[in-house]
């Protein structure tokens, strides 16, 4: 391939390097020269432009990273429509990554030229989420180079394990001092966790925290159809002789690994009884932040066995309290192989409506009266008339009156049963129940009611994925406020939100990909969060 500038009486059929802008109109970056463009160019006086000339057998970098994409995509592994160089994989299913990381590592060191970055081993994957991308750098390369690479590194070096329909079930050990609130608690914690691996909690038992009773109830139950046994104790594991790990041994069972090098999640126990996994969960366990469990668990649910050596294999990356990075590369929704360039944006919108109002007293300020209706049903009647058909609801505090207040109202209801450990829980229940469908999600504060149709109507005819509008934000006099579109792209970031944390948090993260619209209005700030703000509010 010959590169540099050169006159336009050579350049006919060369790849452009740059863009050109011109008074028409722009050439972009990666156009093939025709006849007519050369016209246009000696038209606007340029004589040269900076051009690849490709040689016989080179390959275009298009057809390059294609053909490597096909070659190192395994199961469950779907490829993209190849853009400026680029291709991206995709998860076809929610589940784990596995890669051949010496593959990798020699793909990456053969030609400079061709590169490949991937999600970390063994990466928890929802459906649709970008799993590693193949970018070629130069405009074209030879295509010797392309297959000989094809020929010699191993085929199908990522692969997607889908998570399986597995059945849990929940031992809680007791002892005197243990309240039923934090019993509760972890019933709750543990139902929604695993239900995001695919799997389901069927059964809660509960016994002494004793070596004995726990031993009797494990032979009782172990004929069972469960795939897994968790067993949260009163106490902590301290040791391998300690009460849990006794106990699965008494009752024939298996203790195949103790303690994991993983933060939080160390006092893990990994066993079997028979061929049903049996976990002694840490403590850390009751919180739904991730801990090592989740490593754990996530296998499981893929039907991946879980050997010692993989535990103690986990402690690189293995701090996760303080992992500070996103789960994987930034992506483009449009370049998404299911992507349909020319129907209409599908966009969904989440109105979150689990909070408990701690603020106003006894009142759910929510179900105060508005206008013809309450808060809440005034912010659904201006969602439903910007044209919205698919609207979400996450309900928690009081959800039965909430439920019934906005009934008339086409909606699907998701109930938080986390709502009391923040907004961050209620944002990311919404963010994983939406359809497949959606390219995209207004996420909505229930307390907003001066949110009007217009509004909304603005901040969807501003999304552009295309022209990299992937995040809109309405503003007023230069100030941003709610509520925020997001492309679906982003929307495994919203696993990174903890605690109250709400989505603005992770703006600082995609400048590129901001949009503000200036809405004109105030409306985008006001909320109602104290008793004499929902008065002044009434009196507009």
């Amino acid at each position: 391939m010959k590169f540099g500038n050169f006159p336009l009486n050579e350049i006919l059929g060369g790849t452009l390097a740059h863009s050109v802008r011109l008074p028409g109109g722009l050439l972009k970056k990666g156009h093939i020269l025709t006849e007519e463009d050369l016209k246009t160019l000696a038209n606007n006086n340029i004589t040269e432009v900076m051009v690849a000339l490709l040689d016989p057998g080179d390959m275009p970098e298009n057809c390059a990273a294609g053909k490597i994409a096909d070659h190192i995509a395994g199961d469950q592994v779907t490829c993209a429509t190849a853009f400026t160089g680029r291709v991206n994989l995709y998860a076809a299913a929610g589940g784990l990554v596995t890669i051949d990381e010496a593959a990798v590592t020699e793909l990456n060191h053969r030609d400079e030229a061709i590169t490949l970055a991937t999600l970390p081993q063994n990466a928890i994957v929802h459906q649709g989420q970008l799993v590693a991308t193949v970018k070629i750098i130069p405009l074209a390369l030879p295509g010797e180079a392309v297959d000989r690479l094809t020929a010699e590194i191993t085929p199908g070096l990522i692969t997607l394990h889908p998570f399986q329909p597995k059945v849990a079930m929940m031992i809680q050990t007791e002892l005197a001092s243990t309240s039923e609130k934090l019993f509760e608690k972890a019933h709750r914690v543990m139902s929604h966790r695993l239900g995001i691996y695919g799997a389901t909690l069927m059964v809660e038992e509960r016994c002494r925290h004793e070596e004995g009773a726990l031993a009797d109830l494990l032979m009782s139950i172990t004929a069972g159809n469960q795939d897994m046994i968790l067993i949260l104790g009163a106490s902590a594991i301290t040791d391998r002789r300690d009460v849990i790990p006794a106990a699965i041994q008494r009752a024939g069972g298996e203790v195949i690994h103790y303690g994991m090098p993983v933060d939080p999640g160390n006092l893990m126990l990994l066993a079997k009884i028979q061929d049903t996994w049996v976990l002694g969960l840490p403590g850390c366990s009751r919180s739904p932040k991730l801990n090592g469990i989740d490593l754990i668990l996530s296998r499981i649910a893929a039907g991946m066995d879980v050997t010692s050596h993989d535990v103690m294999s986990m402690g690189v990356g293995g701090l996760l309290s303080e992992y500070p990075g996103r789960p994987q590369p930034r992506d483009f929704r449009h370049n998404a192989p299911q992507e349909k360039k020319t129907r209409t944006k599908a966009i969904t919108a989440l109105v979150l409506a689990a909070g408990q109002s701690k603020r106003m007293g006894q009142k759910n300020k929510l179900l105060l009266p508005y206008h013809q209706g309450t808060v809440l049903s005034h912010v659904l009647d201006q969602v439903t008339g910007a044209g919205i058909e698919e609207i979400f609801v996450v309900t928690g505090h009081q959800h039965d009156e909430v439920a019934r207040d906005i009934g008339p109202h086409k909606v699907t209801f998701l109930y938080n049963d986390l709502y009391d450990e923040g907004m961050s829980t209620s944002v990311k229940l919404g963010i994983s129940s939406l359809p497949k469908e959606s390219d995209a999600v207004l996420i909505i504060l229930g307390d907003m009611p001066n949110i009007s149709a217009s509004i909304l109507r603005q901040l969807m005819a501003a999304y552009d994925p295309a022209q990299g509008r992937l995040i809109i934000i309405p503003t007023h006099n230069g100030k941003r406020g709610n509520p925020l579109l997001w492309d679906r792209s982003l929307f495994s970031e919203f696993d990174r939100l903890d605690g109250d944390m709400g989505a603005k948090i992770l703006l600082a993260d995609y400048p590129e990909y901001i949009h503000e619209v200036d809405v004109g209005s105030e409306a985008i700030f006001l909320d109602i969060d104290t008793y004499e703000a929902y008065e002044r509010l009434s009196e507009t």
